[in-house]
C-alpha cells in the first residue's frame, strides 16, 4: 500500500509523456530497415573475420603439406637398410673367402708329411726340393685369396649428372670360381706328372692334395658366387 501511494504521489494528475522531434517521423519499417542493415553490418564483419582467420589458419591441405612429411623418413630408412643389407652380404662373402683359405691350408699343412717336415724345415732352417715346390703351391693360392678378400670390399665408383656415388658390384666372383675351377682341373691332371725329379714330386703332390679338395670347394664357392651375386643385383 505504502508503494502504491509512493507512485500515484510521483505520477500526478499533471503527469504526462512528451516526445521530442523528429520520432513521430520514424514508421515501424525504418526501424526494421535500420535493425536489418545493422544485421547486415554484423554479418560483413562476421565475414571478414572469417576470411582474415581463413587465411591466418592453414587449411587441411595445407596443414598437411607444411607437417612432418613421412615419405623422407621412410626413404631414408629404407636407404639405411639397403646399405646394412649390403655390408652384412659383403661381409658374408669376405667370411667365406677366409673359410676357403683356412680349411686349404689346414689340409696342405695335414697332407704335408709325404713331402717333408714343415716345422723341422722352419727350425733347422733348411728345406728340401719337394718340400718347397710342395709350399710354393700352398702360397700361391693364399696369395691370390688374400687380394681376392681385399677386392672383394670395394665397390665401383658410378658417376652421372647428379654427382658420384660408390656402388657394389659384387666383386670377388672371378676369385670363387677360380678356386673351384683350378682345383678340379688339379684334380684331373696331378696323374700326369713324374714323381721326379724332387721338385715335380712335390709340385704332383701339392696338385693331388689340392684336387682332393674339390668336392668340399665345390660348396664353399657355390655361396661365395651366390653372395656376390647379390651384392652386384640385389643390394642397390
Amino acid at each position: 500500500m505504502k508503494r502504491k501511494k509512493d507512485c500515484s504521489y510521483i505520477l500526478d494528475d499533471d503527469f504526462e509523456v512528451t516526445y521530442e522531434d523528429g520520432w513521430e517521423d520514424v514508421s515501424y519499417n525504418d526501424i526494421g530497415y535500420q535493425r536489418q542493415d545493422r544485421y547486415s553490418d554484423d554479418d560483413s564483419y562476421a565475414d571478414q573475420r572469417y576470411d582474415r582467420y581463413s587465411e591466418d589458419s592453414p587449411s587441411p591441405r595445407r596443414r598437411s603439406r607444411g607437417g612432418v612429411p613421412l615419405a623422407a623418413p621412410i626413404r631414408k630408412g629404407g636407404r639405411v637398410l639397403s646399405h646394412a643389407a649390403s655390408a652384412l652380404v659383403r661381409s658374408l662373402t669376405a667370411v667365406l673367402i677366409l673359410a676357403t683359405a683356412a680349411y686349404v691350408t689346414y689340409t696342405f699343412w695335414r697332407a704335408s708329411t709325404p713331402y717333408g717336415d714343415i716345422m723341422e724345415a722352419i727350425r733347422t732352417r733348411k728345406i728340401s726340393m719337394t718340400l718347397a715346390a710342395y709350399i710354393c703351391v700352398a702360397i700361391i693360392f693364399l696369395l691370390s685369396e688374400f687380394i681376392a678378400l681385399l677386392w672383394s670390399m670395394t665397390r665401383v665408383r658410378v658417376r652421372d649428372d647428379a654427382g658420384w656415388w660408390k656402388e657394389d658390384a659384387g666383386r670377388g666372383l672371378f676369385s670363387f670360381i677360380l678356386v673351384f675351377a683350378s682345383s678340379y682341373l688339379a684334380f684331373l691332371l696331378y696323374r700326369f706328372l713324374p714323381g721326379s725329379p724332387d721338385i715335380l714330386r712335390g709340385l704332383k703332390g701339392a696338385l693331388e692334395v689340392y684336387g682332393s679338395m674339390h668336392n668340399v670347394l665345390f660348396g664353399l664357392c657355390a655361396a661365395g658366387t651366390a653372395s656376390c651375386l647379390v651384392r652386384k643385383y640385389f643390394s642397390h
